[in-house]
């Protein structure tokens, strides 16, 4: 027999607010995993990059024997003043960019800060991180853009040297395996940092890999000064930004003595490779003995 009209019964606006609520809970809950989630892939591909990258470095040195410099610079007594190369325009065959190198080599191979806008301009997947909402970011001289990535070298662990530092890359360095007395598996070799917005900016790098132009300030390295993601700012050149969250920068207005730490937009530390190959993640709250002894190839610090 079919049920009367008077039978059936509708949600009351009770049980209605009840069931809201509780759907608001289950998504208040689920949203925070689903980012967690893909933060965790993100994580996993950068560190993907950085292995990459630090494969790229260790066949090259196979290939030659020794690490590429970590920038060069022209002879100023020459007017060699804008004849600029670092560690990436080097490694490009090791990372599968041989086209790229190759198109380089072709223009000049020398003065990366002259190079055409179509070389220049482009991006390099690899060199970066998906954790970043800045990249692909572009930066260097004003009428010019230049490619910038979030990988960047070991130059030491107190201010980023010019020359001779106590790490592995500086100007004109030619270090080596054979060089790492403290042992590849407690020295670093690379590290992420964040890419400090993306506007072009004569003569500076705000942050971020400066492989186009970035040999003067430093831009090619960074410092183990401090560990991961430091409340104290970048010293550099010029910044694009002195308050980009969570990578604030002091303009100090010559080259001299930049400070450039590790940093990532990873919860609670950044990704580095060590020299032996392998990838490490280092908290924020890394000892600073520790991280300073990883900043160096041959000084005998305790690392554990």
């Amino acid at each position: 027999m079919a049920r009367s009209s008077a039978d059936r019964r509708a949600f009351t606006l009770v049980e209605l607010l009840v069931v809201i609520a509780i759907i608001g809970i289950l998504v208040s809950l689920l949203l925070p995993a689903v980012q967690q989630a893909r933060e965790s892939a993100r994580r996993s591909m950068c560190s993907n990059n950085l292995k990459q990258v630090a494969l790229g470095l260790l066949n090259y040195h196979d290939a030659h024997n020794v690490f590429p410099y970590g920038a060069r610079l022209g002879d100023p007594l020459n007017g060699d003043t804008l004849v600029r190369d670092t560690w990436m325009h080097r490694i490009l065959p090791f990372i599968d960019q041989t086209n790229l190198f190759d198109d380089y080599e072709a223009w000049n191979g020398d003065n990366c800060w002259l190079a055409p806008d179509a070389i220049r301009s482009r991006a390099i997947p690899m060199l970066m991180c998906p954790s970043d909402p800045a990249g692909p970011a572009f930066g260097g001289a004003s009428t010019t853009p230049g490619f910038q990535g979030n990988y960047v070298l070991l130059n030491g662990n107190g201010f980023v040297e010019r020359y001779d530092a106590n790490g592995l890359f500086w100007v004109s360095s030619d270090t080596k395996l054979g060089d790492v007395a403290d042992g590849t598996s407690k020295t670093l070799l690379a590290s992420e940092v964040i890419i400090r917005g993306s506007q072009p900016m004569s003569g500076a790098w705000g942050a971020g890999g400066g492989y186009w132009g970035g040999a003067s300030g430093g831009g090619y390295g960074f410092t183990t000064a401090e560990p991961p993601n430091p409340l104290l700012p970048d010293v550099l050149y010029g910044c694009k930004s002195t308050d980009f969250p969570g990578s604030p920068c002091f303009v100090r207005g010559s080259y001299g003595d930049p400070e450039i730490y590790a940093r990532s937009y990873h919860p609670g530390g950044v990704n580095t490779a060590l020299s032996d190959g392998t990838v490490q993640f280092f908290g924020n709250s890394t000892s600073r003995d520790v991280f300073r002894a990883m900043g160096t190839r041959a000084q005998g610090e305790l690392t554990q």
